[in-house]
């Protein structure tokens, strides 16, 4: 009996010790990757771009599918464009391999700006291994070493709340290649690094709805005008619906063409519907006027210039208040 449990123990032990070797090489290598941020520029809303300075590491043991990588070499930014390396670093510590570089890169981002011109932002990077899947390898994020430089010093703008995380990225392709079935698909390893930037003051929203604010009240202190007094009267409706619609061309040159209605585009167009409002009003206080009715037409309008700016002011208040929230 007892030779019998011998001749199976062996047998039975190798085959442990075959599937223990063939789990180990299974399992993904971890490259731990980490960023240091030195100068977000050129924002640039009508294009969707900004320029990214940044320094990016990576720390892995060279054993497995990781034996001969070199990930300066492999990994490549899915939502930008690298313009330029420096600073290259590739060394060995101990039975670590480490390797660096400071990246200058134009990201691509599709800006929220629905709230504009009181719009903050989150940007994110997302960096991959171009030549090894999940399989072979997965990112851990160096979350203890990665964040924000302190000399960003972005014009306008404050920045804040810095995370790295790593995402699985699934593509369902086959890549055209027919060795492949059509519905094939691959998993990598995604290292995404997020910021956020904040507006620091409102100087800029304030100089460019200022122009619309001050020509709609131009409109409506028309209504202390004598309604039989066209010139005077119509002529400050008509030229507040021309400054209007000049500040409204110059709102809209500041972002990208979409469908999205910003705070900015609403100021601008509620601002002309009042307008054009007020100048149905003043047409009909001159009707009133001249036909004998002067005393209603003067009390329409003491009701306008009360309920007018109040109405249109305190809309603006409240999209304001809630862009700004």
């Amino acid at each position: 009996m007892m030779n019998i449990l011998k001749r199976c123990a062996a047998p039975l032990l190798s085959a442990l010790l075959v599937l223990a070797s063939h789990a180990a090489l299974a399992e993904p290598g971890q490259v731990v990757a980490g960023s240091y941020v030195n100068k977000i520029q050129d924002l640039n809303f009508k294009e969707n771009k900004y320029t990214l300075d940044f320094f990016l590491w990576f720390r892995w043991k060279a054993t497995g599918a990781l034996e001969d990588y070199k990930p300066l070499e492999s990994v490549e930014l899915i939502n930008g464009k690298i313009e330029d390396k420096s600073s290259v670093v590739e060394k060995k510590i101990g039975d670590i391999s480490y390797a660096s570089v400071r990246v200058r890169a134009t990201m691509s981002e599709n800006w929220e700006l629905a709230n504009f011109p009181f719009d903050a932002h989150t940007m994110q990077v997302h960096i991959e291994d171009s030549g090894k899947s999940q399989d072979e390898l997965v990112f851990v994020p160096d979350t203890a070493n990665s964040r924000l430089g302190d000399e960003i010093d972005m014009a306008g703008w404050t920045e804040s709340n810095f995370t790295t995380s790593v995402v699985p990225k699934v593509y369902r392709t086959n890549y055209g290649d027919p060795s492949l079935p059509t519905d094939a698909r691959s998993e990598f390893s995604r290292f995404v690094m997020s910021m956020e930037i904040h507006r620091e003051s409102y100087g800029s929203a304030i100089k460019l709805l200022s122009t619309v604010l001050l020509a709609t009240a131009v409109a409506f202190v028309a209504f202390m005008v004598k309604p039989s007094d066209l010139d005077a009267r119509f002529g400050m409706g008509v030229g507040s619906l021309f400054a209007v619609a000049a500040s409204a061309f110059i709102a809209a040159s500041s972002v990208p063409d979409s469908g999205v209605m910003t705070v900015a585009d609403q100021v601008h167009m509620v601002a002309l519907a009042f307008i054009f409002v007020s100048l149905l009003m003043s047409s009909l206080c001159l009707k009133f006027e001249v036909t004998g009715r002067e005393e209603l037409a003067f009390r329409i309008d003491r009701w306008c210039v009360v309920l007018f700016p109040i109405a249109f002011y305190g809309w603006a208040t409240v999209a304001i208040i809630k862009a700004i929230g």
